[in-house]
């Protein structure tokens, strides 16, 4: 093992985006020391004013939903921001319950970058922390631009509305209910419009943290498995340059090594697994409702709007898309490091040593999974039925609404 002289520097290049975004949320774990009191005061202020948010869009949706009376469309076209803010609380809250296992993986990074077991196992692992950036920058961009042009542009475009008795209705990117007062006076409709701004980036940053901390661990992993790999080609160059002894020293060290990632990808599982199955249960039904309000602002000529809601649309099916694809891309190259513990020339190992292989051939075998709730594996199939089932549903609403 060789000691990486960068590997600080190489840590805070592939966590950098998620540390900002955790940061942000109040739940960054920190890895090398305790916090001191004045970051754990800040931490729990913040969580307290990010569930404050969440709750500005719910509560009043809720109560809007359940007490006024509105025209089956409207009711549809007011249960995506609902039903979201709903999916954030949950996800948010199983960001907090599991910071412990974040910091077990944040932790088990750190470890792996200190240490280089073959000459260009840095680059690989660059590598890979690079197509984790991309992902994340590219979930930053479609959540942030679609999500807040939907909390700005769909209300602003609609315009004030006159009702009988000269009233003047100033529309929300979600209507409310308010009990204690109008939220139609000013200020009253500034204070409520800039809170929900602010409640719809705190919804969007929780789902980009997710999707970014999916993208940050599932790549380390597939950079260790390549590693892997390289490992059991070297031993058999080993075996042939150089004494038994060393070759059982390399097997050794591949051992360890797969055990590793394995503990690793059991770790990111239940840390992942409950808000990915939040993400896609609910992404489906918003992708259903998106649709059916796209087609509302369409006869209704309304196209600011029109286009505001397949921002949206859009955001939410490359976020479902980047996950399934981390699942996609994880099974891929443990597929790949399954072929090359069957394709070893292992004939040229010793024979003791040919024995031993058997056990790390059956474990690659086994191929590891990233799942929402442990019953659904994100995968391309997945997100294929995604939307197969939100255009069912999207028919099903259609044929109930009109």
């Amino acid at each position: 093992m060789i000691l990486n002289e960068h590997h600080e520097a190489d840590v805070k290049y592939v966590v950098e985006q998620s540390n900002v975004i955790l940061r942000m949320l109040g739940i960054w774990p920190s890895t090398d020391r305790r916090p001191d009191i004045i970051e754990k005061i800040t931490n729990i202020v913040l969580v307290i004013i990010c569930y404050l948010l969440l709750h500005c869009d719910m509560v009043p949706g809720v109560l809007y939903y359940a007490f006024v009376d509105d025209e089956p469309r409207e009711r549809v076209k007011m249960m995506p921001p609902i039903l979201y803010s709903i999916m954030a609380i949950a996800k948010y809250s199983n960001l907090i319950i599991h910071e412990c296992n974040i910091r077990s993986c944040l932790r088990h990074i750190k470890e792996d970058w200190k240490t280089i077991a073959i000459g260009n196992e840095r680059e690989m692992m660059l590598n890979k922390a690079s197509k984790g950036r991309r992902l994340f920058t590219l979930c930053c961009t479609f959540m942030y631009c679609g999500g807040l042009s939907y909390n700005t542009v769909v209300p602003l475009s609609r315009g004030s509305i006159v009702i009988n008795e000269n009233i003047t209705i100033r529309p929300f990117s979600c209507p409310g209910y308010y009990v204690f007062f109008d939220p139609q006076n000013s200020p009253a409709y500034e204070i409520v419009f800039l809170l929900q701004v602010l409640c719809g980036f705190v919804m969007y940053t929780i789902t980009v943290a997710i999707c970014g901390l999916a993208a940050v661990f599932v790549m380390h992993a597939c950079a260790q498995m390549e590693i892997l790999m390289r490992l059991m080609e070297n031993l058999v160059d080993e075996s042939e340059s150089f004494g038994q002894r060393n070759v059982k020293a390399k097997l050794a060290l591949i051992i360890e090594h797969q055990i590793r990632i394995r503990n690793f990808l059991q770790l990111v599982e239940n840390t992942l697994r409950y808000g990915n199955l939040v993400e896609i249960v609910g992404c489906t039904t918003i992708i259903c409702l998106c649709g059916y309000c796209i087609i509302g602002e369409w006869e209704d000529r309304n196209v600011p709007a029109m286009i505001s809601y397949v921002t949206a649309l859009t955001s939410v099916i490359i976020n479902i898309f980047i996950l399934c694809f981390i699942g996609e891309y994880i099974t891929s190259q443990a597929e790949e490091v399954s072929l090359t513990s069957c394709t070893l020339n292992w004939y040229r190992l010793p024979t003791n040593i040919a024995r031993d292989m058997i056990l790390i051939t059956a474990a690659s075998n086994v191929a590891p999974r990233i799942t929402a709730g442990k019953f659904i594996d994100l995968s391309f199939r997945t997100f294929g039925d995604v939307i197969k089932s939100s255009v069912v549903y999207f028919n099903m609403l259609r044929q109930l609404t009109e």
